[in-house]
């Protein structure tokens, strides 16, 4: 009997050192590599205050910036891609994100572009439809980097019993002519041709899904048809995010679910904004 336990003990000896090294690899931390990064305030946008890095299945990891530089870092993060965005006391979502590849035992270092402006539209914006004054209230929308530019206001809220009226105006990078966008000029609204500039209103009844929308008349070759009204950027400064300018514009009905004592064209006068954005 003792010579059979001898004889099995080697095959005992190397099953506990199976199972030991198998228990060691389980506790052995898992890899990973790191993010770091600064983004450093800057006037008008507002201090870094969190960031956010979004891995696989939506995982969101977050880490508290250095309230001065804005510098950050997650030093142990599981390989895979991520998006990093941040947060501001300007814009608790900042607009502005960066994308990052983790690889075990490295550090990436995203670049970060120069932030000078958010995004986020503040100012006047205020105009005269069929002879009543609107000024905007709020903003859905703020867009120029250069070779374009969209702002788009609202008058109003659907909190409350008063009118809701929106005005947005487009002024493509290009339409079929060519090059359009041209920064401080007078720019026609709607007329002949795909991908001319344009203005729109929507008119709201008492809910977001009752509307009338109202576009200037765009008509695509062969057709042809004059413009309906004119924009005109007295500033414009992409870098910084500041607009200036003026417009006015006639708007056709055009699509919507209907409201009850709508017109059936609308006159945009008086129109006028000063903006950053």
């Amino acid at each position: 009997m003792l010579l059979r336990f001898r004889a099995r003990l080697p095959y005992f000896v190397l099953a506990l050192c199976l199972l030991a090294t198998s228990c060691a690899r389980k506790d052995e931390a898992a890899p990973s590599g790191a993010i770091t990064g600064t983004m450093a305030p800057v006037a008008g946008v507002g201090q870094l205050l969190k960031v956010t890095a979004i891995g696989a299945g939506k995982t969101e990891y977050t880490a508290t910036p250095d309230p001065q530089t804005g510098a950050f870092s997650f030093p142990a993060l599981p390989p895979g891609k991520y998006t990093v965005k941040f947060s501001t006391t300007a814009a608790p979502d900042f607009p502005y994100w960066v994308f990052a590849e983790v690889v075990a035992g490295a550090t990436a270092t995203p670049q970060i572009p120069p932030i000078t402006h958010d995004k986020i539209g503040r100012g006047t914006f205020k105009w005269t439809m069929n002879g009543k004054a609107y000024s905007a209230t709020g903003f859905i929308k703020v867009y120029g980097e250069g070779d374009y530019f969209t702002v788009w206001g609202r008058s109003g809220s659907f909190d409350t019993a008063g009118e809701v009226r929106d005005v947005q105006l487009n002024l493509p990078q290009r339409n079929e002519q060519g090059k359009l966008f041209a920064g401080v000029s007078t720019y026609l609204l709607g007329g002949t041709g795909r991908g001319m500039p344009t203005g729109q209103l929507y008119y709201y009844g008492s809910q977001p899904y009752f509307f009338v929308e109202y576009r200037t008349p765009v008509y695509p070759p062969p057709a042809a048809g004059p413009s309906s009204g004119t924009m005109q950027l007295t500033r414009y400064d992409a870098q910084q995010g500041a607009a200036v300018g003026t417009f006015k514009f006639e708007g056709d009905a055009n699509t919507g679910s209907g409201v009850p004592g709508a017109p059936v064209k609308v006159n945009v006068t008086s129109g006028e904004f000063n903006i950053t954005f």
